[in-house]
Formats: structure tokens, sequence, C-alpha cells
């Protein structure tokens, strides 16, 4: 009896529900990261939110003492703020900007932000283009990065242009900014389509460049993809390669097909990393907001950068919709509300074990011709994932 008993325990046990199990992870609030963008001069709000080293180490724990890393955002508001985080008069909304932060610890004076200006001495874009910026990364004492154009009323995709900045003796050298379109992106002939640069993960000679894949089709689950890029060569997109599901290929169509995903449900923007320490100590996580626009912040599991991901966890919901529904409401109108989306790691900036995860916050719905007049619900936020 005892042994039948046994035996019924062991085949029930793969059928135990996911709560069942003790969570290998726990994940907070770092508040001390999220004071860093909480700001009243300057820089003051903004989504696309990415770090990387401008030493080109990008590696996880990689900043220490006085390196740099790089951050760079997109849409982003420019001006001062009162106490209570309201506008004062003068705001200016650029596309996309750049910070470096000196050490590894989130100091607000160790952080200098740049953006251009215009003749009138206004905040404007560095680039020549209204650029949503991708991630980026630092090769050979050169800043590499994508930017895409998106239509605010047809969402179709313009680009991607690939993004080159000298770096010079530790500084970037925003003057010298080349743009040049790049084979980073192809619809095929049922108006599937693959972008590329919503995440990179170094891995030496070869640098993993992320990208997804959507079908236009209700509810479709945006699904990963990945490309392998030669560090000799990064800056020549001709010489990079598509994962195909089974092989890579030179030919970027060939990623643009159900075989080629690695994972499904992705956001705009994420990132995958090379873990060293933890129960996951020389895997890849994969960090992401469920179906790009949710409360849920999920990791997944691979053995490889461009292996299938596992089942996704979802570490993390963003309290801010619920915590400002009524004053966004009473702000904005009925139909306004807070949306969370594009989380992301920043691996430089985390200890063995851990991951600094990132989120933006943004309105949808507010009533035609309003504005914002806070930056509350524009700055990120940080949690901090850490792995037992």
């Amino acid at each position: 009896m005892q042994r039948t008993l046994f035996t019924a325990l062991l085949l029930f046990l793969p059928f135990l529900p996911s709560w069942a199990a003790e969570p290998n992870y726990i994940c907070e609030p770092d508040k001390d990261w999220t004071a860093l963008f909480d700001r009243t001069g300057g820089w003051l709000a903004g989504d696309g939110i990415f770090s990387y080293g401008i030493d080109g180490n990008s590696k996880q724990g990689s900043a220490a003492g006085q390196s740099q890393t790089v951050f760079h955002f997109s849409d982003s508001f420019i001006g001062n703020a009162n106490a209570d985080g309201t506008f004062k008069p003068g705001l200016v909304m650029v596309n996309h900007c750049f910070a470096v932060l000196t050490g590894c610890k989130p100091e607000p004076s160790k952080m200098q932000f740049f953006y251009n200006t215009n003749k009138d001495g206004k905040p404007a874009n560095l680039f020549d283009k209204h650029f949503w910026l991708g991630d980026g990364i630092v090769v050979n004492s050169v800043l590499y990065t994508t930017g895409t154009m998106v239509d605010p009323k047809t969402w179709a995709m313009e680009g991607p242009w690939l993004i080159t900045v000298p770096v010079q003796n530790g500084k970037i050298d925003f003057a010298k900014t080349k743009t040049e379109r790049a084979n980073l992106f192809h619809k095929n002939e049922k108006n599937a389509e693959v972008l590329f640069g919503i995440g990179i993960c170094d891995e030496g000679e070869d640098i993993y460049v992320y990208g997804f894949r959507d079908e236009k089709t209700p509810f479709f689950p945006r699904q990963l993809i990945a490309a392998k890029a030669p560090r000799r060569s990064f800056g020549d997109v001709s010489t990079w390669q598509f994962w195909t599901g089974e092989r890579w290929s030179t030919d970027i169509a060939e990623s643009n097909r159900p075989e080629a995903a690695l994972a499904s449900g992705m956001s705009n923007e994420l990132s995958v990393t090379k873990m060293t320490g933890g129960c996951y100590d020389g895997k890849y996580i994969l960090v992401y907001t469920e179906n790009c626009i949710t409360e849920k912040l999920n990791f997944a599991v691979a053995d490889t950068p461009f292996a299938q991901f596992s089942k996704p966890v979802t570490f993390y919901r963003c309290p801010e919709p619920k915590i400002y529904e009524e004053e966004i409401k009473r702000t904005y109108g009925p139909k306004a509300h807070v949306i969370t989306y594009n989380a992301k790691a920043h691996p430089r900036l985390s200890p063995p074990g851990e991951l600094l995860v990132s989120y933006n916050l943004n309105i949808w719905g507010m009533k035609d011709g309003m504005f914002f007049t806070t930056k509350t619900q524009g700055y990120p936020r940080f949690v901090r994932l850490k792995f037992k």
C-alpha cells in the first residue's frame, strides 16, 4: 500500500501547479535607482532606457570605480519641474537623448545628460531624424545604436537606420555622428514583419542582436528572433547572420518565419543577459514586459543566446496603473490610464546573481489636445531581481 501511494505521488509531481514550488528568486523595488531619474531640471522624464559600457564592456557587473555607463532614451521631456512634479513653462519634448553615469552607484552628481539645441537655444534631437532608439553597444571605440521612426497614426515603421558615433578619450563625439539605412527590417508577402535592434547580448567575438517578429493578425503574440554580428565588422550589417530556427543565414527574410521564434509575447524593447552567479549561472536570462504593454514583468531562461527560451515566469506586477488610476482619470479624463511597458535588465549595473530591471510609464487615453502636466508618470521605475 505504501509503495503504491509513493508511486502515485511521483507520477503526480510533474503536474503540481507552479505556485506549489518555492520560487528561486525575489524581486523588490529599487528606490535608489528610481530616485536617480526623479529630477527637477534638464531631463525630466522619458522612455526607451538602455544602458551599456562606454569602454565597450557591457557584461554583468562590469561597471566599477570611475568607469562610465551610457544611458540613452527615446521620447523625453526637457525643462524644469516644481517640487510636486508639475512642469514649469518652457517644456520641450525631444525624440531621443543620452546620459553618462560615472561609477556604478545611482548618484545624481555623477550623471550628465546630452541633447542638442536649436538656433533659439531650445532642446532638440541629437540626430538628424525623429528617431526612437534601439539598444546600443560600444565596439572598437564606436557607439552603435539603431533608430526607427513610427507613424503615430498607422504605427507603420520607417527604418531602421544604423547610427554610429565615435568615442574619443572616453567621450562621445556627437558632432561626428553618421546615420545610414540598414537592412534590419523585412516584410513578407503576408505582411509579417521583422525588426532588429531591440536588445543586444555581447558574447565576445560574436554579438547577438535581437529583434521581434509580428504578424498583422489580432492578438498575435510578438515573437523574439536573433541575429549574430561579428565583432570585427559589427558596423557592416551585410556581415550579420540571422537565425532561421535551424541554422544561420545571411538572408534576413529567413528569420521572418514562425520557426525562427525563440519566445513569444515580447515587448518592443527587452534584454538578454548571460548570468554569472545564482541558480542560473552560465544561462541566458530574457527580461521583458509580457505582450509589450501590461503590468507583468517576465523572465525566461535558455542555454544559449539563440536557443528556445523556457516558459516565462512573472516576477513582478507593476503597481502604478492602480496607484495612479483615480488621479489620472480626474486630471486627464475618464478614458485616461497609466500603462507600463518595455521592461529590460541593465546587466552592467547588476552584481552576480542579480538583475537591475527598469520599466517605463506613460499615459494613454487623454482628452484631445491634452498633454502631460507632470513628470510623475513619465520617468522609469527600477526593481531588483535576485536569484537564489
